[in-house]
């Protein structure tokens, strides 16, 4: 097939890389000039050493140029810019002659100003053309492994199984197996609340803290994931998933996750734009963590995890007095009704 893959990010190139080795045509947007100047030049990205672009992937800035190459416009498309720009890449898209492909969003997140899920932004955007065809790839995939061609198990999820499944069939591979399912509600909650949790963790190694520790905060984060999404319509399975706890567990003990790694600078001290600094690529649990609390609010859930890593990143409160907030909470039955 030919394929359109928007962001050339790690994320972005990595499954670009796949889907070429998968034996489809690939193009790659990349809305930065400079990054695609140094993908094109060096076929490769330098966060992700060792990775080489293959010759036939096409490597441009030009959305136009990209959507119609030589009168052979994409049959599908992987979205995998940053959440922030889901809105307008789509929005652009749409004016350029979005023409109903299927659409894949990779990208993970939950849009700041309106607390909409990925695929609910997608839709809007790209219009009526983009009815059931809009997917989600999620689960436990640094993209720093999947370049390696490390193992890795993801899901593919739609409203219609057909459609999760001709996901699956464009990425599967020998070493990335795709499983389907149909909860999109719950995939890209999981996948954009995970990130929050990732920062608690980090700042817990941070402070020096243990295993004990993160293992709390995974298993009662896992909760509050939960609670919400049970809220929303999600379907509790979800979240015993590769796109939830696989993912959680991975982005909140990796050394690759973003997230964990600025929440560990803020646990040893700097400031959240020091921290983001420090990281230098997108993290999107920190834009993540106010709509997660406000989401909470407006469905009466709690979350108070996630409400500690919102109130040291924006109200200025000190880790340890996040991490007295939490321990010293009254007691409660683990298992709630």
């Amino acid at each position: 097939m030919n394929l359109l893959t928007l962001g050339g990010g790690t994320w972005g190139i990595t499954l670009a890389c796949l889907l070429g080795k998968n034996g489809h045509a690939v193009r790659v947007w990349e809305f930065d000039p400079d990054v695609a100047g140094y993908l094109l030049h060096h076929r490769g990205h330098p966060k992700l050493p060792g990775l080489e672009v293959p010759p036939d992937i096409v490597i441009t800035s030009d959305l136009a140029q990209a959507l119609d190459a030589q009168g052979h416009p994409p049959e599908a498309i992987v979205c995998a810019v940053p959440a922030a720009h889901v809105r307008i890449t789509c929005r652009n898209l749409a004016k350029q002659g979005y023409a109903g492909q299927l659409f894949v969003i990779a990208s993970k997140g939950i849009e700041q100003e309106t607390h909409a899920l990925l695929h609910d932004v997608a839709g809007q955007e790209l219009g009526p053309a983009s009815t059931g065809k809009i997917g989600v790839l999620s689960g436990p995939s640094h993209a720093e492994e999947v370049s390696r061609n490390i193992p890795t198990a993801v899901t593919a999820t739609a409203t219609e199984m057909a459609v999760a499944e001709q996901i699956r069939d464009l990425f599967m591979a020998p070493r990335f197996r795709v499983y389907t399912q149909t909860d999109l509600v719950g995939v890209e909650l999981a996948a954009g609340l995970k990130n929050v949790i990732a920062i608690a963790c980090g700042i817990s190694d941070g402070l020096g803290f243990g295993d004990n520790s993160k293992a709390g905060l995974i298993t009662r984060g896992l909760s509050e994931i939960v609670r919400l999404g049970l809220k929303v319509g999600a379907r509790p399975e979800t979240f015993y998933g590769l796109a939830g706890i696989g993912d959680l567990v991975v982005t909140c003990t990796s050394r690759h996750s973003r997230n964990r790694n600025f929440g560990e600078h803020i646990g040893k001290g700097l400031g959240a734009d020091e921290a983001l600094k420090a990281v230098g690529q997108v993290v999107e649990g920190y834009y993540t963590a106010r709509a997660a609390v406000s989401l909470a609010r407006e469905h009466q859930v709690e979350m108070p995890i996630c409400e500690g890593v919102a109130s040291v990143l924006f109200k200025g409160l000190k880790p340890l007095e996040a991490v007295s907030a939490l321990m010293m909470r009254e007691p409660k039955s683990e298992v709630m009704g």
